[in-house]
């Protein structure tokens, strides 16, 4: 493991402590352990956080891996399809991604029309939630592509998604099922970033799953809402 790893690795470690510590009311420490990552990676949107989070009664502060899904340019495509249709194949495309994040060990904490944030780490933690989530997002696009295929021969038209993965902390609204943070933000943001078809990452997945994947490294890009730039 290079030394990049490494760092990514103790950073991570740091980031989790400091999660357990809030989650145990224990301020103090936190503050200190996200001060320590603050301190060897400046501007870290994790540690940040989690100097401002209060979980509060009836939830708590989770780290997760965060998967956002959207359909390309789905206002146009209603406009070109009888409304049954669409309702048909958006809920074709929903189905698709429920049962991927659902292989993957992920459950879907928020859907908006066509926008599905799927989290991984919630309810059931895996040790490499991280992966899971990139892998998943790779299989909806390829469902989607498939799915398309199908859209073509019956309605004349395809369709196509483009998903965004992060990871950082959330708060867990566990009686409502529903879940708040930036880091949500973040995920539904770095989706912007995607071409049709493809699925991006932010600098923190990227550090976490090391040559499992092959990147393509762009640029990096500014998100709104969000000082560091994220690359993909």
């Amino acid at each position: 493991m290079g030394d990049g790893s490494e760092r990514a690795t103790s950073i991570d470690e740091l980031l989790d402590r400091a999660v357990r510590a809030i989650n145990n009311g224990d301020r103090a420490v936190a503050t200190a352990l996200a001060g320590q990552v603050l301190a060897v990676d400046h501007g870290n949107i994790e540690a940040e956080d989690l100097l401002a989070a209060n979980p509060g009664e009836g939830g708590e502060i989770r780290r997760l891996s965060i998967l956002f899904a959207d359909l390309v340019d789905s206002t146009a495509l209603s406009i070109r399809l009888e409304p049954e249709a669409y309702r048909q194949l958006v809920g074709q495309y929903r189905q698709q991604v429920q049962l991927v994040v659902d292989r993957y060990g992920g459950h879907i904490g928020v859907v908006q029309g066509d926008g599905i944030l799927a989290l991984f780490g919630h309810p059931v933690a895996h040790e490499d939630d991280v992966r899971r989530a990139v892998q998943a997002g790779l299989e909806i696009t390829r469902e989607v592509r498939s799915l398309s295929e199908r859209a073509q021969r019956l309605f004349g038209v395809g369709i196509d998604v483009r998903v965004g993965v992060h990871r950082g902390p959330v708060y867990l609204d566990i009686a409502n099922d529903d879940v708040y943070g930036m880091a949500a933000n973040v995920a539904a943001r770095v989706c912007t970033l995607a071409p049709p078809g493809s699925v991006v990452v932010s600098d923190g997945i990227e550090q976490l799953i090391g040559g499992a994947f092959e990147l393509e490294r762009r640029t990096p890009a500014a998100v709104k809402g969000v000082d560091d730039p994220i690359s993909h």
